[in-house]
């Protein structure tokens, strides 16, 4: 039988044994944790791959570029760090429902047109557009039957009792443009109407034209810019952003059929639904594909053309088109000093028809 003292011996051995152990849980736990997040972080599992369950995909239609203007231009890259930022693998890209005449038929378009104020017949001006006239404000309206877009003009130029008047503020402009997109029943429920652009425009007599305000105040009229809410994190840019495909020009008049004087609605519906992965080139393929001029020069800005466009920014985008065109496609952005921008299709090369 051991004694009192060899039991005590063991005691304190158990005791000292589990407070090591007691105490090494507690360091290695948290160490472990610790390792695991920093090896997931470092080591991040691979996406799946791309699924193209569209198939090769068509080329980007991007209408005329600025670059037609110019033979040759050179870039120089000066982004924060300098150097081509990773932007993965792989994008998405998302179909764009076709419409068609049973959804928007002439009857429909001519509610549409009423609901303004447009109460004549129309005259059929190509096979699927038609033109209102409103013989007492001799506003005009276009609509696309097919795809429900649409072009509002209100003669401004010949009333000097908007021209003459102050524009109105941020929040009675974008108020007045949604209750007319509302009037029309056209889709907004996928504009970031929270995120709107706004530009002060002047009348300038002389051109019978309207030019950029400095200010609210020395202006006559406010520009309405709505764009589309981001995808996936990415924004979703349309072919011209100083004439993009959906804003409206207000001016400070009270009465409801003097208030918007230009609308322009090009809206083709996204299906988010059917979403599908494409694989992208890399950042470095899409410089060389800038420097060797095939972008698209979305606004040269005000650049020299005989000295070198500095770059400061490169990202992810999607290409909101403003003709009919079957599919959302991510496009890399080139942004530079004086407001230069253009894009490069982001969709590998492979992965497109011809």
């Amino acid at each position: 039988m051991p004694s009192l003292t060899e039991t005590a011996i063991v005691a304190r051995k158990v005791i000292k044994y589990t407070l090591i152990g007691l105490v090494a849980i507690i360091i290695m736990v948290p160490l472990g944790r610790a390792f695991k997040n920093y090896w997931a972080k470092t080591h991040p599992a691979p996406p799946p791959p791309p699924t193209m369950d569209f198939g090769a995909l068509p080329p980007i239609n991007f209408g005329p570029s600025q670059s037609e203007k110019f033979t040759k231009l050179s870039y120089r890259l000066e982004t924060p760090d300098n150097t081509l930022p990773n932007l993965g693998t792989q994008a998405p890209v998302y179909f764009i429902a076709t419409l068609g005449p049973k959804f928007f038929d002439e009857e429909k378009t001519r509610e549409k047109a009423r609901a303004i104020n447009f109460l004549y017949p129309p005259q059929k001006t190509k096979p699927t557009e038609f033109s209102f006239l409103n013989p007492e404000t001799k506003a005009v309206l276009k609509i696309d039957t097919i795809n429900n877009n649409f072009e509002f003009r209100y003669p401004y130029q010949a009333d000097p009792t908007i021209t003459r008047l102050p524009a109105p503020s941020k929040q009675r402009a974008l108020s007045a443009s949604l209750s007319f997109l509302k009037k029309m029943k056209q889709d907004t429920s996928d504009l970031d109407a929270e995120n709107p652009q706004y530009v002060f425009l002047r009348y300038r007599p002389e051109e019978r034209d309207l030019v950029t305000a400095p200010s609210l105040s020395e202006g006559q009229f406010t520009k309405v810019i709505l764009y589309r809410k981001n995808i996936d994190g990415l924004p979703i840019l349309p072919p011209n952003n100083n004439g993009p495909n959906i804003f409206l020009i207000v001016s400070g008049a009270t009465e409801s059929e003097k208030k918007i004087v230009f609308a322009r609605y090009i809206h083709f519906p996204i299906d988010y639904q059917r979403r599908a992965t494409y694989p992208i080139k890399s950042t470095a393929t899409a410089w060389e594909e800038l420097k060797a001029g095939k972008g698209y020069i979305e606004n040269f800005g005000n650049n020299n053309p005989q000295e070198p466009i500095v770059i400061r920014k490169i990202y992810l985008a999607f290409f909101d088109p403003d003709t009919p065109q079957n599919f959302l496609q991510p496009i890399f952005v080139f942004e530079g000093d004086n407001n230069f921008r253009a894009y490069i299709p982001a969709v590998s090369a492979s992965s497109i028809k011809g």
